[in-house]
């Protein structure tokens, strides 16, 4: 069907806009942000998703204090005017200067977290290798991912409790990402991959975080078997706009990182390293300051039932809340965003979101 955005030069192929070049059910487009102040009291996450073959369009705003997160969420049925995927719901996200410049908000309608925010880029776009993986014949994962960071202005509030946020002291990246990808989607029938034991061999190790400093991003990312090999290793640096929004190829990430041997939760004491522009090698000490928990009702799993791209009706909204001081809770709803104070051996301070997990065997920090 013709829609509006036909009337764009923007087609990718001979079809109208509307329709996708995979028939995947798990193709999706998707903004995800986070924001915290760096005094580590409140750690936020937005995100709002289409899925064209599911035909659905959701949405949410997730915030954590430090005993409880909150999660507002909410969706509706996708129309033929690939235009009009910007309001979902009570939440509204406008694109007001691409790569520069977005505005999230939410209605005023008594719901769990509201917020009303504009995200300003203080770095440039840092592009993530394209993602590819097939297993059994079937592409897995295909998709493209940038990272940029940026600062906050506007306001949020929490369960009635209201925070100003000011570009000083409240900063956050977003990730930017379009393509073909099974996590946070409905469950669909594993077919052969049940007797494959699909996913078997899934790097135990991941790391993924934007190192945000005064005059740049460094984005870390990395995935490790227990054995040491890598499936993931990119560093990328992406200079200041004010500097230029220079993009530069740095490399040979490595990490010493502590975790709580009960909960694996990423503990004081850890450090990442690379080779920085001048060839010496960087080293970022971590010191944890607040945590959130991607699967705490955002649609990405966990124990609530929601998930990216499932239909409950139009217009739907609900909010959940989740006790983070239960480590019998935090369990199920990780991984763990970990807003960190990072110290470099350059003497640059900044603030980032780490994002780790480690699961099953990983003997190098004593797991079996």
């Amino acid at each position: 069907m013709i829609g509006p955005a036909d009337d764009l030069l923007i087609h990718q192929t001979s079809e109208p806009v509307r329709y996708v070049a995979t028939s995947d059910r798990r193709f999706y487009d998707r903004h995800f942000l986070t924001g915290h102040c760096r005094d580590g009291n409140l750690f936020f996450l937005l995100g709002m998703g289409a899925y064209p073959n599911l035909g659905v369009i959701d949405a949410f705003a997730s915030a954590a204090t430090p005993e409880v997160q909150h999660t507002t969420r909410g969706g509706r049925e996708l129309t033929f005017d690939r235009l009009d995927t910007t309001n979902v719901g009570p939440f509204s996200l406008e694109v007001i200067e691409g790569l520069r410049h977005l505005r999230f908000r939410t209605g005023q309608g008594g719901h769990a977290v509201e917020v009303d925010l504009e995200w300003h880029a203080a770095a440039a776009p840092i592009d993530e290798p394209p993602l590819f993986s097939r297993m059994l014949g079937r592409v897995m994962d295909q998709g493209t991912r940038m990272i940029q960071t940026g600062v906050w202005n506007g306001s949020i509030t929490v369960e009635g409790q209201h925070y100003e946020v000011t570009p000083d002291r409240w900063w956050g990246a977003r990730d930017r990402s379009w393509g073909v990808r099974s996590m946070g989607m409905e469950r669909e029938p594993k077919g052969i991959a049940q007797a494959h034991q699909l996913g078997k061999e899934r790097p135990p190790l991941w790391i993924w975080s934007p190192m945000q400093f005064e005059n740049r991003t460094v984005h870390f990312s990395l995935s490790e078997h227990a054995d040491g090999r890598r499936e993931v290793e990119t560093v990328r640096q992406a200079s200041s706009i004010e500097r230029g929004g220079e993009l530069v190829e740095l490399g040979e990430p490595d990490h010493d990182l502590k975790f709580d041997p009960e909960t694996r939760e990423l503990l004081d004491g850890s450090r990442v390293s690379f080779r920085d522009v001048d060839g010496t090698r960087c080293t970022v000490a971590l010191t944890p300051l607040h945590r959130a928990y991607l699967r705490a009702g955002t649609g990405y799993g966990g124990p609530d039932p929601w998930r990216h791209g499932a239909y409950r009706g139009q217009d739907w909204a609900d909010s959940v809340s989740f006790d983070i001081t239960d480590p019998q809770i935090t369990a199920k709803i990780g991984p763990s965003h970990v807003l960190c104070r990072m110290e470099a051996s350059t003497g640059e301070v900044g603030y980032g979101t780490f994002e780790t997990q480690v699961f099953g065997a990983f003997p190098r920090y004593g797991f079996s």
